[in-house]
């Protein structure tokens, strides 16, 4: 990127403070560098700080992807009273694995039991009533309500006191800035001087570093393209083994990201191998995918227009049949149901 007048598409990452919501991170960083485009992944409440991953450009598109990775946190939990140190680790030690949480009432999902999974929880430190500790878990978890539930299983009730997100991902709390280093950048970038903004801005296919990519030849991105899928006469090389319903990476030749999808079969044979869930370059109409994809619905279907003649109402219809000169009256449509066999028309008087 030469000047902030391009584009940006990638990933920022950001220390959010505590105080602002998500949402006005959002329309700050919008403000800041002028795109248009730009999304948080995992919203963090108002009093929560640490890594928040924003989106700009073209890797709105993948913010879905990046969501659904495993988090991770540092919390301060607050019990209602003392507890011996060996129960205190003793119940956090229950709360590892596969466990059940109901939503907090106030949240942006329905309020019904689900499972979640802890893959670590460690109690840092106990210093009377709190405890300090880090939890990595899956996309999802409320760490309120997990304290809460290790505050009833203990017996006297918890609640949690503070907390910060250390990572999303693979995208870790090493790699944020604040807005003010964000904004210091823009302002350098625009005096001649990217190179700082360009060192905070994450490329797309880091989020695929670690994913199976599929190599397509220059035939197969103009099918792409134009709403295609993946067959395997246009796949030059595949990396990484991919399974059936595993998600890959689709890639040119020339090493530049093109799409992603999921892989429909284990090995290559004459059947569709590859089903595209997104594209991530320019396309023949302007940007935009020919193709329906998962979850989406088509929008502005063109519908049939009557024309002037064609009327609702056949009693006005009518009245514009009754000319009152003695001239032969123009033939009117009287009626339209939505479809051109249901089109009557109306008599001559």
């Amino acid at each position: 990127m030469e000047n902030i007048e391009n584009s940006i598409n990638g990933f920022i990452v950001l220390d959010k403070p505590a105080g602002p919501t998500s949402h006005q991170v959002d329309s700050w960083v919008r403000d800041i560098t002028g795109e248009k485009k730009v999304g948080h992944i995992g919203t963090l409440d108002p009093n929560v700080s640490g890594v928040l991953v924003m989106a700009l450009g073209k890797a709105t598109k993948l913010i879905d992807i990046v969501h659904e990775r495993p988090k991770e946190y540092v919390a301060v939990m607050r019990f209602y009273k003392e507890l011996q140190e060996k129960d205190i680790r003793s119940v956090f030690s229950q709360f590892t694995g596969k466990i059940y949480q109901l939503p907090p009432v106030r949240s942006a999902v329905s309020r019904e039991l689900r499972i979640r999974e802890i893959y670590s929880l460690d109690v840092l430190e106990i210093k009377d009533k709190l405890v300090l500790f880090k939890v990595k878990c899956e996309s999802g978890t409320y760490i309120r309500t997990l304290c809460t539930d290790i505050g009833y299983v203990a017996g006297p009730g918890g609640q949690m006191a503070d907390l910060r997100r250390l990572s999303t991902g693979d995208f870790t709390e090493n790699m944020a800035h604040t807005l003010q280093d964000l904004s210091d950048a823009v302002i350098l970038s625009k005096l001649g001087k990217p190179e700082y903004l360009n060192n905070m801005i994450i490329g797309m296919d880091f989020i695929f570093k670690n994913t199976p990519k599929i190599i397509i030849k220059k035939s197969a991105i103009k099918n792409i393209l134009k709403g295609s899928d993946i067959f395997p006469p246009g796949i030059k090389t595949v990396l990484g083994n991919p399974r059936k319903g595993d998600r890959v990476a689709v890639y040119s030749e020339e090493n530049e990201l093109i799409a992603y999808g999921t892989m429909l079969v284990d090995t290559l044979n004459d059947l569709k191998a590859v089903d595209i869930d997104g594209l991530l370059v320019e396309s023949d109409n302007g940007g935009k995918d020919n193709v329906v994809r998962r979850g989406e619905e088509r929008k502005n279907i063109p519908v049939y227009k009557p024309g002037k003649r064609l009327h609702k109402n056949t009693e006005h219809a009518k009245e514009r049949n009754n000319t009152g000169n003695g001239k032969k009256p123009i033939r009117n449509h009287t009626g339209f149901k939505g479809n051109n066999s249901f089109l009557r028309k109306g008599k001559n008087k």
